[in-house]
């Protein structure tokens, strides 16, 4: 469908040539690098040492650039090789690199220390607040020599509590002021028995707080001083992160082209870790797609001394072609499921329009309602268009999907009584249960066919004949599966049983022999030694338990589609009580529950059926022919962009 098809490349050049030719003709094209020295066994073939010195200074500025917020440079492809490797003084890069290194240290130096003043000024506030009422010199009340003060706090109700036992002590204590559990108190008492009342003090919960020796004066006059302090520390804060902003507005554009320099730099050297030499010659091998190859070769072919040779992916036994599937308009967004589950081998079918068609007709039918499905279609084109989130586009579609099967059950917003129903109503029609029911097994059966006739074209394209042909979701289970339902279906269109002896070897002998009897053909098809297995009982045993398994897998199979109709009539009957409970309030209580009751659908069954959709989709199509064994297709860039 989908799945790009890859062309194996093989590069070789002179030795001098190699840096130049990477930049102009590797780096931001769609070509991925593999290791040369592991694809091509070659006498003499060595690979490049690595040299990390342009990924530390890659490194380093990648930190700078987070705060000067740079991007990368684009330089015109006729200009690349003088830019990037003659233009380019490396001592001077890394002296600037120092340079801009030492000017952030500066900053962060400067602001750490400045914060840091604050911090101990703001606290020294915090001591001297409680006290700001008093009209003495702080320091004069520590220096006495008969008497000692002591400044600090204490719950209030142990305060309270021993008020009387400390009128009896020799201490004098003032309180300052209080907080909802806590008082602020002054203590003063005799030098003599300062111990002793300070451990009855400390017995009874009191935190002394020492005033710091800055603080000079009369309390108030002090906390005046020290806001005008902190006041001035965050003007030269202020003053700090305006002349950065100033430096780094000046130095960005130098910054900019060094850093697109390094990082094109650093890019040469991963090709060249990848790469090997023989001589004077240099090797690169990898994958590009197979239509950009002809307009490779073309312009390699303009290039002295350059030897280009290719081949197609079923002739290269050292690597497997990497994936790159591209999908357009509506089934773009639903590529994030298929990458979910893992990636299509280039062998394999991209399933990702068949899992777009599939998905988007499931939830309509599990979740269809006019205006629900038109508020998920108007949430998912606000959030894809204005908010730029690509995968949200499919809440579009599967909006639009839940509308258009709105209209055909009659339902505007959980209400089936505003518009008649172009199909059915999930409510009111007597055999709505039945026919929603019997909908959802034939569309069952339909999916399960196509994913068995997919892993036939899977299994032919990677020529898996075994599994193509004897396998449960292969030519075997196609017979069997395909015949019962088309037995069914004859049988319901003639009023008869259609079981004949015919029918019966060409739909249940001939495909059983065939699943019981798989690595024996499968050993003959493919001409090897052993055609019977050598533990033969337990063979057929676990043969008898396979053909179980499978009659079991596709009927289990088959009812599990019955989800698909059981949530659209759940849906139905959620929408209903909702409806009824409005239906129970009266005015603007009515209209309110109406509202919440539909965002709460739309929230959490909406999630609940986007999440049952998808475990159909893997485990009832998957997993019958998608392995997703393929990895990504990673083409040389210098961003990730």
């Amino acid at each position: 469908m989908a799945v790009v098809q890859m062309k194996y490349i093989s590069i070789m050049g002179p030795l001098q040539m190699f840096d130049g030719f990477v930049l102009e003709h590797i780096i931001n094209k769609d070509i991925q690098i593999e290791p040369s020295y592991k694809a091509i066994h070659m006498h003499g073939l060595i690979p490049f040492e690595e040299d990390p010195t342009y990924d530390q200074l890659k490194k380093r500025m990648q930190i700078l650039n987070e705060r000067i917020g740079a991007r990368v440079e684009t330089f015109a492809q006729d200009s690349l090789t003088k830019e990037i490797l003659e233009d380019f003084d490396l001592e001077e890069t890394r002296a600037y690199i120092e340079s801009l290194e030492k000017r952030f240290d500066q900053y962060r130096s400067a602001m750490a220390s400045l914060k840091t003043e604050i911090q101990e000024r703001e606290q020294i506030m915090k001591q001297i607040q409680p006290i700001a009422g008093l009209n003495v010199d702080i320091h004069e009340m520590f220096r006495f020599s008969f008497m000692k003060f002591r400044f600090g706090s204490m719950p209030k109700e142990n305060l309270e509590k021993k008020k009387d036992y400390l009128d009896e002590l020799d201490v004098i204590y003032v309180p300052v002021s209080g907080e909802e559990d806590i008082v602020w108190l002054s203590y003063f008492m005799p030098t003599q028995v300062g111990p002793v009342i300070d451990i009855v003090f400390s017995a009874l919960g009191f935190e002394r707080i020492r005033i710091s020796d800055q603080v000079q004066g009369v309390p108030r006059v002090a906390l005046e001083k020290l806001s005008a302090e902190v006041r001035s520390l965050r003007e030269q804060m202020e003053h700090e992160e305006k002349a950065l902003r100033d430096f780094i507005e000046k130095e960005r554009a130098r910054f900019s082209v060094l850093y697109s320099k390094v990082l094109y730099r650093a890019k040469i050297n991963e090709v060249r870790s990848l790469a090997a030499y023989i001589g004077e010659t240099f090797v690169l091998v990898g994958w590009m797609p197979y239509r950009e190859y002809a307009a490779f070769e073309k312009k390699m072919e303009s290039i002295d001394n350059l030897i280009l040779s290719s081949e197609d992916p079923e002739y290269v036994k050292t690597s497997t072609p990497p994936t790159l599937i591209k999908n357009r308009g509506v089934f773009k967004p639903f590529e994030s499921f298929v990458t979910l589950y893992g990636l299509p081998s280039t062998k394999e079918l991209d399933p990702t329009k068949l899992l777009a068609l599939t998905y988007i007709l499931m939830f309509g039918f599990m979740f269809g309602d006019v205006g629900q499905g038109l508020v998920i279609a108007l949430g998912g084109a606000y959030l894809y268009f204005f908010r730029k989130m690509a995968a949200t586009a499919m809440l579009i579609y599967l909006g639009i999907s839940s509308a258009i099967f709105g209209f055909l059950y009659g339902s505007v917003f959980g209400n089936e009584e505003i518009i008649k129903p172009f199909f059915i109503s999930p409510l009111h029609d007597k055999d709505s249960i039945m026919s929603i029911l019997l909908i959802s097994a034939v569309y069952g059966v339909f999916i399960i066919l196509i994913a068995i006739i997919t892993n036939i074209i899977n299994s032919y394209r990677a020529r898996n004949w075994g599994r193509m042909i004897f396998d449960k979701n292969g030519i075997a289970g196609l017979m069997f599966y395909g015949g019962v339902i088309v037995c069914v279906i004859l049988s319901l269109l003639t009023g008869q049983v259609v079981i004949t002896a015919a029918v019966v070897v060409i739909v249940v002998v001939i495909p059983m022999l065939m699943l019981v009897f798989r690595e024996p053909l499968e050993n003959l098809i493919r001409r090897r030694d052993h055609i019977m297995p050598r533990e033969k009982g337990m063979y057929f045993v676990e043969s008898f338990f396979e053909i179980f398994e499978t009659v079991l897998n596709f009927f289990s199979g088959t009812l599990s589609f019955l989800r698909v109709g059981a949530f659209a009539l759940n849906h139905a009957g959620l929408s209903l009580a909702v409806w009824t409970l409005a239906k129970m309030m009266s005015g603007v209580g009515s209209i309110i529950v109406a509202i919440i009751g539909n965002l709460l659908t739309i929230a959490l069954e909406g999630l609940i059926v986007g999440i049952q959709c998808l475990r159909l989709e893997y485990y009832e199509m998957f997993g019958r022919f998608y392995s997703g064994e393929g990895y990504e297709f990673k083409p040389v860039r210098v961003t990730d962009d």
